[in-house]
């Protein structure tokens, strides 16, 4: 049965997969991904995926440290585009599709930290969540 709270896990579990396209393997074909900087982006996003895949566990099983391990994830998601940006430019990665990639991800880690930091917001998801 779909409720706010499953389309809420899909959704949180979607946005964490999406630091997928920040890693070597998402770059354009020819880059060379060897860098360090690929390489600290690589740990940075896959941590940040684990960090919302266990916030989405938490989600489901109604754990009330699941809104931590979510902003926790978004956090660190958004101190991995730092290095993201480096890696992505410092290797001939276009401006606009490093800056798009950066964009989108600083828009979702804007949303979790909405949903979860503005109190009448995070009371409306606790109630879905946990009611």
């Amino acid at each position: 049965m779909f409720t706010l709270r499953t389309l809420g896990g899909i959704a949180l579990l979607m946005a964490g997969s999406s630091w997928l396209w920040l890693t070597p393997t998402f770059a354009t074909r020819g880059l060379d991904t060897s860098s360090v900087w690929w390489a600290i982006t690589m740990v940075l996003s896959l941590v940040t995926i684990l960090g919302f895949c266990v916030a989405t566990w938490g989600l489901f099983a109604r754990w009330s440290w699941w809104e931590y391990a979510a902003l926790a994830s978004a956090a660190l998601g958004l101190v991995a585009l730092l290095p993201y940006w480096f890696a992505a430019v410092g290797s001939g990665e276009t401006v606009g599709t490093a800056t798009w990639n950066a964009f989108v991800h600083v828009m979702m880690v804007a949303l979790v930290a909405v949903l979860l930091l503005v109190p009448p917001l995070e009371r409306w998801v606790d109630q879905q969540v946990m009611g």
